[in-house]
């Protein structure tokens, strides 16, 4: 990448396959995080939603996942971008690497974990695959150019002037439109977590493995 992330805001959301459609309308899917091949531009939008709804199938039904059978479905995310000008794929060997001239929000998948009495968000998917949840929204909020560029010059530049700042707004303002926070009692105490929830997902939370598996209950 042309910049270095320094911080970023995350928002972590649980919706239905069928909001999550709605949520994504309009933007274009990249890849940022692997290499791709060398007449790659952007990914059809249909393949994280399949691959979402192919794991909403199995929170719903109760499945344990584990990373060695699901690892595919426990790990996936994808660049949401209104400015494809900014997603350049640099040629390298064999294949080309992302060196974006701007960052893009970035969704992916989260798990949950009981750490010291609390409903984290902290760990890893990597660490806890059987408790995958839902979505994570992540956005920079400051990022260093080391060296001048066509658009920027060398210094922290602050997330409201990069072009997916209002891709990153109108993500939220969608997300939060249908969703609420996720209030959850454990052992007696009432946890009010960092993650929302739309009525429809409420629905279906109940059987996810974690929330199961915990005696939690969504309220």
């Amino acid at each position: 990448m042309q910049y270095y992330e320094l911080s970023n805001k995350k928002l972590y959301f649980i919706v239905t396959p069928d909001e999550l459609r709605v949520i994504l309308n309009g933007f274009h899917h990249v890849i940022i995080d692997t290499g791709v091949q060398k007449n790659y531009t952007e990914s059809n939008p249909n393949d994280f939603l399949f691959t979402y709804g192919a794991l909403y199938e199995k929170l719903k039904s109760g499945v344990k996942l584990t990373w060695k059978t699901d690892h595919n479905l426990v790990s996936f995310s994808t660049g949401i971008t209104g400015h494809l000008e900014n997603c350049i794929y640099q040629p390298s060997s064999g294949l080309s690497v992302p060196n974006f001239k701007e960052p893009c929000p970035n969704i992916y998948t989260f798990s949950f974990f009981v750490w010291k009495k609390q409903l984290s968000t902290s760990f890893s998917v990597t660490q806890f695959p059987e408790n995958v949840c839902g979505l994570c929204l992540s956005f920079p909020t400051k990022i260093a150019y080391k060296i001048d560029t066509e658009k920027h010059p060398a210094a922290i530049v602050n997330f409201t002037d990069l072009d997916d700042y209002k891709t990153y707004e109108a993500l939220v303002e969608r997300i939060k439109s249908i969703t609420s926070p996720l209030k959850a009692d454990h052992d007696g105490k009432l946890h009010r977590t960092n993650v929302r929830i739309s009525d429809e997902a409420k629905k279906h939370i109940r059987n996810f493995y974690f929330i199961a598996s915990n005696n939690i209950t969504v309220v």
